[in-house]
């Protein structure tokens, strides 16, 4: 089963656990501005580029409000031009349409789990996706319980910065754009411990457990790909004997 990263209770416990076991660092940022970003990213999963260009094309024509029929709410259909997307990716031909398939086939198959405040909810993050026979056209269909966190992501991110996501190769990267866009800076720059980077970024006890991958993988990798962008950075290490222990991201 596919997380999908709108779990606000695991993601309050998570990021407003005492950090009391850290090495206490200057200006590093407070528990609580932490738990303000647990609706940072809420798409938290690997996606494929067509299904991020679909996902992201079901935000932007997202309704605002649900329709009734038969009793029932529904969220409105809405209706993909597929040449559109095939034509941004890059791909041609056949083979396109066949990715095209298979993107809506995983988006299916994604299940969201989210946690409220009067039980646990399961839904696939795309109900159904029809393709029209000679329209070029796919119509989608979401689940009526995923609107109102499909719309907060409207609402809390532009579609321009979302087209930005699609660009990184790496979901890390995705994550510090957004953090890095988010966290108050003091003069030009944030000082974040390596333990609550790896509660942000959702990072497992077992992964990347050498600071030399983290940094490689991660810190590296992310300052690659946001070298073109608004949120480009240097960073120091601050260590604790010769283990490093916070960074502090210094922005250009």
């Amino acid at each position: 089963m596919t997380s999908f990263a709108i779990n606000q209770g695991y993601q309050q416990q998570l990021f407003s656990q005492p950090m009391a076991a850290a090495p206490i660092v200057e200006n590093e940022i407070s528990a609580d501005v932490i738990e303000q970003l647990n609706d940072l990213i809420m798409a938290q999963y690997e996606m494929s580029l067509f299904e991020r260009r679909i996902f992201i094309a079901i935000i932007e024509q997202i309704s605002n409000n649900l329709l009734e029929v038969g009793g029932m709410k529904v969220v409105p259909e809405i209706i993909l031009d597929a040449r559109q997307i095939i034509a941004a990716s890059g791909l041609k031909g056949e083979s396109a349409f066949v990715e095209l398939q298979k993107a809506t086939i995983n988006l299916i198959k994604h299940v969201c789990r989210i946690t409220e405040t009067d039980g646990f909810l399961q839904v696939s993050l795309l109900s159904s996706a029809k393709y029209m026979k000679g329209k070029g056209q796919i119509k989608l269909r979401i689940d009526a319980n995923l609107h109102q966190y499909l719309l907060k992501l409207k609402n809390q991110f532009s579609i321009y910065s979302l087209e930005k996501l699609i660009l990184f190769k790496s979901y890390y990267s995705q994550c510090l754009y957004e953090l890095f866009r988010k966290l108050p800076k003091q003069n030009g720059t944030i000082m974040i411990s390596i333990e609550q980077l790896r509660k942000i970024l959702r990072i497992g006890e077992s992964e990347y457990e050498r600071y030399f991958d983290f940094k490689r993988y991660i810190i590296q990798q992310a300052q690659k790909e946001l070298a073109i962008h608004d949120t480009s950075f240097d960073f120091k290490e601050k260590k604790q004997g010769k283990k490093v222990i916070a960074l502090q991201f210094i922005f250009k």
